[in-house]
């Protein structure tokens, strides 16, 4: 979980690394980011970053390690690409989850229940599942259009991203795209190898530094 001290200091960091990409219209995309709940939503359902500003937290992360990735494979992406393409790449996130009620198994527990043994009622243990009320992260998509191109069309309507961002936007999700669209895949990475770099820092960010790893 975060304080609120801590999701504060993700979106002011976050406005301030996008305003100096210094890009035409960026101020109207900074305006949706703060209309929207992109500062306070989670980052998923229940895997990386499952708690409010969870997204926000993993678009830094992201940020961070796409700087290193640059350098160590001299990619030559400039500082605003990194931050459009980092920051920005899951804005498709954005009104994509809502929270409800479930009812969630929390293990076994025991009860004690009248039964007839042997021809006489006792009080007997028994082990039951035992299922709790909780309030859960759900997916509650309110505009549909996928996850990569999603991201570009809603970015497209406020700033203008070049033919490198656009593709490695679209594609930050590398092989968890449906199969027939892996020759897409595959064209796009050999035109723009940097899509590995941001598809990589994703899955780390994700699966990594929530287990201790740092982001610089």
């Amino acid at each position: 979980m975060l304080e609120t001290s801590e999701i504060q200091a993700n979106k002011e960091k976050i406005i301030i690394v996008l305003r100096e990409t210094g890009r035409k219209e960026i101020e109207s995309l900074v305006t949706y980011l703060e209309s929207s709940d992109f500062f306070m939503a989670p980052a998923s359902t229940k895997y990386h970053g499952a708690y409010p500003g969870g997204l926000a937290e993993h678009s830094i992360h992201v940020w961070y390690l796409l700087q290193h990735k640059n350098g160590y494979y001299r990619l030559d992406l400039s500082t605003d690409n990194i931050a459009i393409v980092a920051l920005l790449h899951d804005v498709c996130k954005i009104n994509f989850y809502g929270r409800e009620i479930k009812n969630v198994l929390k293990g076994k527990k025991k009860i004690m229940k009248n039964k007839k043994v042997d021809g006489v009622w006792k009080e007997v243990e028994e082990e039951i599942n035992d299922w709790q009320e909780e309030e859960a992260i759900v997916v509650n998509d309110q505009n549909p259009l996928g996850h990569g191109e999603k991201s570009v069309i809603t970015l497209l309507r406020f700033i203008q991203l070049t033919d490198l961002e656009i593709s490695m936007i679209r594609w930050h999700m590398g092989g968890y795209v449906p199969k027939d669209e892996y020759r897409d895949l595959s064209n796009a990475v050999d035109m723009y190898p940097a899509i590995i770099a941001l598809h990589t820092a994703d899955l780390e960010s994700a699966h990594l530094l929530k287990i201790g790893g740092k982001e610089a």
